[in-house]
């Protein structure tokens, strides 16, 4: 059975080329139609991401859906991240470029999003209903966990959940606004080095209601700069946390 042409094509971000591919990879044999092209690394060769990289990679994918005289407006490039300093660089792209309609940038599961998308994308779906597909994955991916989390625990989570909940309020606790002054917003090198330093602490931290000391839910919140968050702690070295943090989010230590 022959499948239609493919109107979408895929810039897929990563700190690392090796996940980039291994993605691809896995995309392409669902969907072998569709064209991908990789922005992984910084311009080193090292992990991290690239504005240069992503640009290149963004006007590349273009050119396989826009043909001379093409003026159909529900082709386009769907931009993948695999983190969130990731997204901020392709949504800065997206930004210089005065958001195109052309080219989303989304925030779904890399590889589960990557892979429904292609799919849809085989299909000769448009760029919003291909993104829908990838928002779909959030969706399945929700409602499996919840399901599995039920079979293995207790806890009864609800939409208004969150970690917080948790917390022994017979601990000692503070909370305190910060804003990240990092020219690159809260991405994986600050993140890690505050991971690394409140390890030594003995205290629970949350960031805008997610666990400190995980680099990944970190930068999963996609602060930028001159962005303000909410920090909270407990535990007896609360005060020092705090201060620490505050050193290191606006401290320029980064």
């Amino acid at each position: 059975i022959g499948h239609p042409m493919a109107r979408v094509s895929f810039v897929i971000i990563s700190h690392s080329h090796e996940l980039a591919k291994g993605v691809v990879d896995l995309a392409t044999q669902m969907a072998p139609d569709v064209h991908f092209e990789i922005a992984a690394g910084d311009d080193t060769g090292a992990l991290g991401t690239s504005m240069h990289k992503v640009e290149n990679a963004l006007d590349r994918a273009l050119a396989q859906v826009h043909k001379p005289g093409d003026e159909e407006c529900c082709r386009g490039v769907l931009l993948m991240c695999d983190l969130g300093s990731a997204t901020m660089v392709a949504q800065t792209v997206l930004e210089l470029r005065g958001e195109p309609k052309d080219c989303m940038c989304i925030n779904a599961p890399l590889v589960e999003g990557t892979i429904a998308a292609a799919v849809a994308a085989r299909g000769g779906l448009g760029l919003r209903q291909v993104a829908a597909a990838a928002y779909q994955s959030v969706i399945d991916m929700a409602g499996r966990a919840r399901t599995e989390l039920g079979q293995i625990t207790s806890v009864s989570l609800d939409a208004n959940s969150n970690v917080l909940s948790s917390l022994d309020t017979s601990m000692k606790f503070r909370e305190a606004d910060m804003v990240v002054t990092d020219p690159a917003g809260l991405h994986a090198r600050p993140a890690a080095l505050l991971v690394r330093a409140l390890a030594s602490l003995d205290v629970q931290v949350w960031i805008n209601d997610v666990d400190a000391s995980s680099v990944l839910e970190i930068m999963s919140l996609g602060v930028r700069h001159g962005e303000h968050v909410h920090v909270r702690a407990q535990g007896p070295d609360c005060d020092k946390a705090l201060e620490l943090t505050r050193d290191m989010l606006e401290g320029g230590t980064h």
